[in-house]
């Protein structure tokens, strides 16, 4: 979206992907050729955010913004997918004797080195979404607390039906949204603690080969190795 169409959206409201409303558009950001780099947001209560261009997506209704979660996991898949095709394409190398024995120890070092910080980065990952899905759990915890206030308002003649249905109806639509991100999250936090899977030990390449058959089976393959025999299949 270029900049002319940005500056219709200024004091838009803005939802996120699960049609709940995050705030208000400030401005926004461009780069030299006048493509999106972030969006600002008025959140309603005195606080400024500012969105990268990652996780804002633009419809014809306005702004959506992405959770931090998603645009996270799609990341690190992208990284991961990478150093998996490239550790798939040493071993078919070296496989075919295009590959000295010391080089390829050195670039499949490198690519395990890789796989294992993305392993870390999917550690930090599933740990925040722990933390996001407890959130969720809290707030559910506190509309059920409020809807069941709300009932016993109405059935004591405190409010009338019009004034209950209203607030009974803002607390279901709620709990629908984050149910929806807690289904989300839950599915995905499956993937994301074992994101480069398991899978028997690839084959050596041909220099190894004599050798392997010889040594004992001592240490847990590499992460990058496992992630490349996972491809493979």
């Amino acid at each position: 979206m270029r900049a002319e169409a940005l500056e219709k959206l200024v004091n838009k409201p803005v939802k996120d992907t699960y049609g709940r409303y995050v705030g208000f558009v400030v401005g926004f950001s461009v780069d030299t050729s006048g493509g999106l780099k972030s969006v600002g947001l008025d959140q309603g209560n005195g606080e400024f955010t500012e969105y990268p261009n990652e996780r804002v997506v633009s419809t014809a209704d306005g702004f959506v913004v992405i959770p931090e979660w998603k645009v996270a996991i799609e990341s690190l898949g992208k990284d991961i997918e990478g150093v998996r095709r490239r550790a798939k394409a040493l071993q078919e190398l070296a496989r075919e004797g295009e590959v000295p024995r010391t080089l390829f120890d050195d670039m499949m070092g490198k690519y395990s080195d890789e796989a294992s910080k993305i392993q870390g980065t999917y550690k930090s990952l599933a740990e925040s979404m722990v933390v996001r899905i407890g959130e969720l759990e809290g707030q559910k915890d506190s509309l059920d607390k409020f809807l069941v206030e709300v009932k016993v308002q109405y059935r004591a003649g405190e409010i009338d039906e019009a004034a209950y249905k209203v607030a009974a109806e803002s607390c279901q639509a709620m709990q629908t949204r984050n149910s929806q991100e807690m289904s989300e999250l839950t599915k995905s936090l499956k993937s994301v603690t074992e994101p480069l899977g398991s899978a028997p030990t690839p084959a050596s390449p041909p220099q190894q080969q004599q050798q392997s058959q010889q040594e004992p089976k001592q240490m847990a393959q590499p992460p990058v190795q496992r992630a490349a025999q996972s491809t493979a299949q």
